[in-house]
């Protein structure tokens, strides 16, 4: 700003009226000695300077002016916040000097509206502004307008703005804390929240640059990293994994995390560069210096969940409302932690009580299987013996009766111990006892199932200095338990029983080899009534309170029981019992048992756990011929059938394999998975399983049969110890034909699997005969539908019609439900007018669009197909065969090649543009050097001239690829003689066939072959064969062109001795983009446009081309065949006669010419040549100066370029056009574009005339005649 001189005798009013008012900068501006600027005295200000300066200062509105060329800026009290600290030096200084640091934005705006551009308008325009010490991230809404000066031109530059920094900011902030309350709910725990909170604030990079989320694990003694933003790609200390944490201690170098844990407030952190390296900066590409730390907590906590720790953005003032926006973040996050920890424990509560429940469920439904399948295996047979004459039980069903009551018994006195237990009333009786042979007889027992079961059985039992107090009912139960959960589990390998004396006490230690216990059900292991779910074992059979059971029992003797594992491994018991009396309770040490002894020895325990293993008792397969002959003739269809029975004990096996064997053939599977594998190796006629079975249960088995297609129609019977309708019912859904509920009578059983096996007969006939029809349909070779009545529906479709819609689930519905999206596609209104006028519809590349996904996304889709109505016997329709083909690849192929083919056209037009653009000076320099005469080099600049204006038609051969191929290219014919058009072609190619060294012979009369060619296509014709040979024979080889006349035709040959062409390339040499092999390097090979240009060239002359070649390494010759001038219109040529060219006399062309265009080069060049022609000329290398030099030089014609900068030469037009209308100025597009299209839009623009660079001379000369005289 200029110094202010209070001293200074203050202005006139007169002249002081346009500063009067305006607030304290009216008073700062009165205080300026505007003498000392580019803007003069007060005195001396144009009026529309005050006028101007009068409105800004009295407006409470934001407003800058810039007046002048220098644009001196004068604003008023609004404004000054915008300044920050640049005020009040920014006052009456230049723009650019005061805005420097954004003046490669808003300078081009501003000298465009002060160069006589329209206004320009920004709404929240990003203005990175240097009013606090650094570049600060602010928005702006702003105008530029045009102030006029006296005269009618701009004098300067209104500026009316209003910030909207803190809107454009808080409504980012905004959206970012909406979505993270949206989603405060969602997370299901602290780390799922943080995660969440992290893929917010990722999407504003713009106020949290970074942020790391750290949780406080449960000892409060470590921070753990769970999630991040915006450090990917940093590996530096700022981003440690884990931390120690102490909220008494002081922080050491790190994030401050014990400080804000202690204040319970954000913690500050400067120089992160100094701390940790360059942490990100966001979007804006620079580090952030400063970061927060706040803690993760709510009032009354003893400690916070975790810390936030977020980036500060190098763009913005970390004020007030900034750190709100952190503290806030942290809120937002402490909730959705909140909630996912109340939610957390809600779970865990729910968990327990579902857990009970579960407990209660399978222990009842465990114990009434227990129940249920021994009182099968007595009622059963109990029921047979008294429909029997001698109505007595014998044999194998006595001992089957005799076995299961005591299993029974057994399983009923487990209850009844455990019931005690609970209750607190059972009695022990602790008696001295030699505990090192009773756990010796009690293994022993055992040895001869476990060595059955190809186990080794070890025991070691050495004797104890001293006897033991045992209840020796308990203990007999625990070590029987014990070795019986060890059979139960074990496959291969030993169980090995062993106690030793450890001086206070004994220690009892069962291990065996089994499947071992997963380390998550451990701690379960002995609370009542948990199973460990899917393990694998030799039967399913079992309450569950076994090891409960033995708990208790160790728990009452004052000892503990522990259990080790290892998955696949195995399993270790150890019972610790202590010595002596002094645990036990003085009253029953050797007292006399009150209570009935509930155990039974060890031979329920050694028998049912025989009936586990391989060799029980199997029911043997019955032939049909030893079947009984069916009760009635409708059985006969089911005569012979086979029944896989699957079930895990033994005796039930043996009962119901006994029973159905009677009629029909019986194969047994001790379990689940032994019945599947039966099942697929050869399918039976029906399955009969147990539910609750080892390894893979009833409804286990269930599932995989009906997943597998051989055995997905056999039916199922379920044989389960669940009653109840609810039960009944949930084995219907799960696939099965029929359930049936222990315990059972035979007659029930044999009528059961008798239905079942009649209907699955019946259902197969059924079957086959839908399965034949279906095979006609699935193998068409396209979509078949068959769609039902007036609303169309779809009563069946085939594999091809059903993929048509992505297996969408459409059969049964009317097309209109299944098809919604079909709707105003005229797709409903085809179908009813064939429905209605039973005429069939044909569709061709029909477009629909169609939902062929999950995401209710609408596919653009085409088909082809027919609508053949379906007559009734009366002749009337009564519904509509659809067959249908997808042909969207082929639809889509066909636009993308269009598609292809338009980008082809734009790149050739673009490449034109490019290539022509630094050939234009080159040819006009070549032109002005011919206008001037300079005899000396007119050899050498007649060689460039004709080698550039060749070069200017191979890139017009390249822009008419597309017209090559659709035979559109246009000839400029004349009369000529072939020996002129041959030695045109010599002279291009000559160069190569040098610098190879071969020899060339040419054969070609100097008259008498006369021809209505195009010369330079005729020359691009015999030039490419000159070149092909040249660069296809090896240096050194030998190169022919000869012509004569056969009949009307001119022939000539161009034979070489090179590498050849295959017999397989022969019939594809003239097409497009096709190349031979090149038997010596790839350097000569090209576009493999030549060859085809060569016969497009040819045809539109009416000759014809082909080519000959006895195969690799024996060279080629081309043929071209073209006709001749009638005879009579023969005549003698002379031959040209060489001689110093002259230039020849121009006629001056006046005019003033105004040549525009941003190459300098080509508009120096272009301007000193049409000064040579006689115009007078100026020149301008962008728009606004042309607009300038417009108003002054007032031009008859302007040359613009099409491709200029700030404003383009179609703009800069239409203002010529508005702003000198009256002037009749004639506009000449120059452009290195120049199809159609680009001609018809310069017309549009309001051009006289289009040329494509490179200009040339005689056109531009005859063009700027023709506008002069018109």
């Amino acid at each position: 700003m200029p110094k202010t001189d209070p001293s200074a005798p203050c202005v006139s009013d007169s002249q002081d009226s346009c500063l009067a008012e305006g607030g304290e900068l009216g008073t700062l501006v009165r205080s300026v000695d505007w003498s000392k600027t580019p803007l003069g005295p007060v005195s001396g200000w144009p009026t529309s300077l005050k006028t101007m300066v009068g409105v800004v200062l009295r407006n409470r509105f934001p407003m800058l002016l810039w007046w002048g060329p220098d644009l001196i800026q004068i604003y008023n009290d609004g404004y000054r916040p915008i300044l920050g600290e640049k005020h009040p030096a920014s006052l009456g200084a230049p723009a650019i000097q005061v805005w420097s640091e954004i003046w490669d934005v808003i300078g081009p705006m501003a000298r465009s509206v002060l160069d006589g551009a329209p206004a320009t308008w920004n709404e929240s325009f990003l203005l990175l502004i240097n009013r606090r010490g650094f570049p600060e991230e602010t928005y702006h809404t702003f105008s530029y307008s045009p102030v006029p000066a006296e005269g009618g031109q701009v004098g300067g530059v209104l500026v009316t703005v209003q910030e909207t920094t803190g809107q454009e900011q808080d409504n980012r902030q905004l959206r970012m804390l909406g979505e993270l309350a949206a989603r405060a709910a969602d997370a299901k725990s602290a780390e799922q929240a943080c995660r969440t909170a992290t893929g917010i604030l990722a999407d504003n990079d713009a106020d949290l640059p970074f942020s790391l989320f750290y949780l406080l694990s449960e000892d409060a003694r470590e921070l753990r990293l769970v999630s991040t933003t915006g450090l990917e790609r940093y590996e530096g200390p700022g981003k440690p994994g884990q931390v120690p944490f102490d909220a008494s201690a002081s922080d050491t170098g790190g994030w401050p995390f014990a400080e804000a844990a202690r204040t319970g407030r954000e913690a500050l952190v400067d120089n992160l560069s100094e701390r940790f390296g360059a942490m990100p900066g966001g979007r804006w590409g620079i580090p952030s210096e400063r970061a927060v730390v706040l803690p993760l907590s709510r009032p009354g906590q003893p400690h916070p969940y975790g810390f936030l720790v977020a980036g500060v953005s190098p763009r913005r003032v970390l004020d007030d409302r900034y750190l709100g926006l952190f503290r806030l973040t942290a809120d937002q996050v402490v909730t959705a932690i909140a909630n996912a920890s109340a939610y957390e424990e809600e779970r865990k509560r729910v968990e327990a009580l579902a857990e009970i429940d579960r407990a209660k469920t399978a222990f009842f439904s465990n114990v009434s299987h227990e129940f249920r399948t021994p009182l099968t295996l007595m009622l059963g047979p109990t029921e047979d013996a008294l429909a029997s004459p001698s109505q007595a039980l014998t044999g194998g069903n006595l001992e089957t009766v005799h076995r299961n009551a005591l299993r029974l018994l057994k399983l009923v006195n487990s209850l009844l111990d455990f019931a005690r237990i609970e209750a607190g009333r059972i009695q022990a009786t602790y008696t001295p006892v030699d505990l090192a042979e009773l756990t010796t007889g009690l293994a022993s027992a055992f040895r001869s199932a476990i060595e059955r079961a190809g186990l080794t059985f070890e025991v070691s039992c050495p004797p104890l200095p001293e006897p033991l107090y045992v209840d020796q009912d308990m203990w007999e139960k625990i070590v029987l338990n014990l070795l019986s959960n060890a059979l139960k589990f074990t496959f291969e390998g030993a169980i090995h029983v062993s106690q030793r004396w450890l001086g206070e006490g004994v220690e009892l230690q069962v291990t065996d080899t089994g499947t071992g216990i997963p380390e998550s059900e451990l701690p379960h292991l002995f609370e009542r009534f948990h199973r460990v779910q899917g393990a694998r074992s030799r039967t399913h059979e079992g309450s569950g309170i076994g090891l409960a059971l033995v708990h208790e029992l160790v728990r009452m003797h004052g000892g503990t029981i522990t259990a080790t594992s290892t998955a696949g491994q195995g399993t270790t018991f150890t019972v610790r019992v202590p010595a002596g009396t002094a645990h036990l309770p003085k009253e029953r040490v050797a007292a006399r048992r009150s209570q009935e002894s509930t155990a039974l020895g060890t031979a329920p325990y050694v028998n049912e756990a025989l009936r586990w293993l391989p060799g029980a008792p199997e029911v043997p397969s019955v032939e049909p011929s030893r079947l009984s002959a069916p009760v009635h003739p409708v059985m006969d269809i089911v005569a012979g059938a086979r029944i896989l029975l699957a079930d895990d004990n033994a005796d039930m096996r043996e009962y119901v394999g006994r029973l159905l064997a009677e009629r029909w053939r019986v194969e047994t599977a001790p379990d689940g998975l032994a019945a599947l594998e039966a099942a697929r190796a050869r399918p039976p006629d029906l399955v009969l399983t147990d539910v609750m079975m080892p390894g893979l249960d009833g409804f286990g088995l269930l599932r995989e049969l009906r997943a597998d297609e051989r055995t997905r129609n056999v039916p199922v019977i379920v044989l389960s110890a669940r009653a109840g309708e609810e039960a009944h019912v949930e084995g219907l859904r799960a696939g099965a034909n029929d359930y049936l509920v222990k315990p059972f009578s035979a007659r029930e059983l044999v009528a059961r699997v008798e239905s079942q096996l009649v209907r699955a007969r019946l259902r197969t006939v059924e079957e086959e005969h839908h399965r034949r029809l279906a095979r006609v349909f699935q193998h068409a070779p396209v979509g078949v539908a068959v769609m039902r009545g007036p609303e169309h529906v779809i009563e069946y479709l085939n594999a091809g019609y059903l993929q048509l819609f992505s297996k969408r689930p459409v059969l049964g519905r009317s097309v209109r439900e299944a098809l919604p999206e079909l709707a105003n596609q005229g797709i409903y209104e085809l179908l009813d007018g064939v429905f209605t006028s039973g005429e069939p519809y044909i569709g061709r590349s029909v477009r629909v669009l169609l939902n062929r996904g999950s995401a209710e996304v609408l596919e653009e889709c085409f088909f082809d197909f027919v609508y053949q109505p379906m007559l009734d016997e009366a002749g009337q329709v009564e519904g509509i065969v659809a067959v249908a083909f997808d042909v969207t690849e082929l639809a889509n192929a066909r636009r993308g090649a269009e598609s292809a083919n338009r980008a082809k056209d734009e790149f050739l037009a673009m490449l034109g543009h490019e290539l022509r653009n630094p050939l234009a000076p080159i040819l006009t320099a070549l032109q002005l050097m011919q206008l001037r005469g300079d005899g000396e080099l007119e050899r050498e600049r007649t060689l460039i001239e004709r080698q550039v204006k060749h070069l200017v038609r191979l890139v017009d051969d390249l822009l008419d690829v597309s017209r090559v191929t659709r035979g559109k290219v246009e000839l400029k014919r004349e009369k000529l003689e072939l020996s002129t058009v041959v030695a045109k072609a010599l002279e291009q190619a000559s160069p190569l066939i040098e610098q190879r060294e071969h020899t060339l012979t040419v054969d070609v009369p100097r008259q008498g072959l006369r021809l209505d060619a195009d010369p330079t296509r005729l020359a691009q014709v015999f030039s490419n064969l000159l070149t092909n040979a040249a660069k296809y024979t090896e240096p050194g080889g030998r190169i022919s062109v000869r012509a004569m006349r056969e009949g009307q035709e001119a022939v000539i040959r161009v034979r070489d001795n090179g590498t050849g062409i295959d017999p397989e390339t022969l019939p594809r040499v003239f097409n497009l983009f096709v190349q031979e092999r090149q038997a010596l390097d790839r350097s000569q090979g090209g576009l493999g446009l030549g060859l085809a240009i060569v016969r497009s060239m040819v045809t539109l002359h009416g000759g014809s081309v082909e080519v000959y070649s006895e195969g690799r390494g024996r060279g080629s010759e081309f043929t071209v065949r073209l006709p001749l001038l009638e005879a009579e219109e023969a005549r003698a040529v002379a031959a040209p006669v060489q001689a110093e060219p002259v230039p020849p006399a121009r006629d001056a062309v006046p005019g003033r010419v105004l040549v525009v265009d941003d190459n300098r080069d080509a508009a120096d060049i272009l301007s000193e040549t049409l000064e040579l022609l006689g115009c007078q000329t100026q020149v301008a290398y962008d728009g606004p100066s042309a607009l300038r030099m417009a108003e002054t030089f007032q031009p008859e014609v302007a040359l613009l370029d099409i491709g200029l900068p700030v404003m383009d030469g179609y703009e800069l037009a239409r203002l010529l056009r508005q702003r000198y209308a009256d002037r009749g100025i004639r506009l000449i597009a120059v452009t290195g574009y120049g199809q159609a299209s680009d001609r018809q839009q310069s017309k549009e623009a309001g051009f006289d005339a289009h040329l494509v660079k490179p200009l040339d001379l005689d056109v531009l000369e005859s063009l700027l005649k023709r506008l002069a005289a018109s």
